[in-house]
């Protein structure tokens, strides 16, 4: 049964509260309800994990090469936006 690492980054776990109404309600959870399914009906095994840190997400790929992991999938998110780890709203003025 081959083997695919879902990796996740940084806010995602935020999907389905932090403005829902430009990401839509979805949740990681629902997203990845829908995969497990998805996966046990073709006959495929799968981790599905979230990290908002770098190391974290790397320490994870490493792992995978020893691990009888045969893919992997990730959503970088933040990852790929200089700056967009932390949100930085300016005041409001009174």
């Amino acid at each position: 049964m081959p083997k695919i690492l879902v990796l996740n980054g940084p806010n995602l776990n935020l999907l389905g509260k932090r403005e829902p109404g430009v990401y839509g309600p979805e949740t990681l959870d629902d997203i990845e309800a829908r995969l497990q399914k998805q996966a046990e009906s073709v006959s495929i095994s799968f981790e599905f994990l979230q990290f908002n840190a770098e190391s974290a997400l790397i320490e994870r790929i490493h792992a995978a090469m020893d691990d009888g992991t045969d893919f992997i999938i990730i959503n970088p998110a933040a990852f790929t936006h200089t700056l967009s780890l932390i949100h930085i709203s300016e005041p409001t003025r009174r």
